[in-house]
């Protein structure tokens, strides 16, 4: 195989930071990808029970959100 020398392209400060700022960005999206298919996995693995005292709160909310947005009365209790 014949090696030859590099390409040299002439960058400004401000292209090297564009790149930067860019590899930065990509970084945080595949976190924030990875951080989401966790927590797919763990809901796809444990689903949200309505009885369940961790997610009873939430789900009210999620009832009562719904409610609302419908124009269905708040139950009076």
């Amino acid at each position: 195989m014949i090696r030859r020398t590099p390409t040299m392209i002439p960058m400004s400060d401000a292209d090297v930071q564009e790149i930067r700022d860019l590899v930065v960005d990509q970084k945080s999206r595949f976190e924030a990808k990875q951080k989401t298919l966790l927590a797919m996995k763990k809901v796809a693995e444990h689903p949200i029970q309505p009885n369940d005292p961790e997610t009873l709160p939430w789900f009210q909310l999620l009832v009562a959100e719904r409610n609302r947005r419908l124009g269905i009365p708040a139950p009076n209790t």
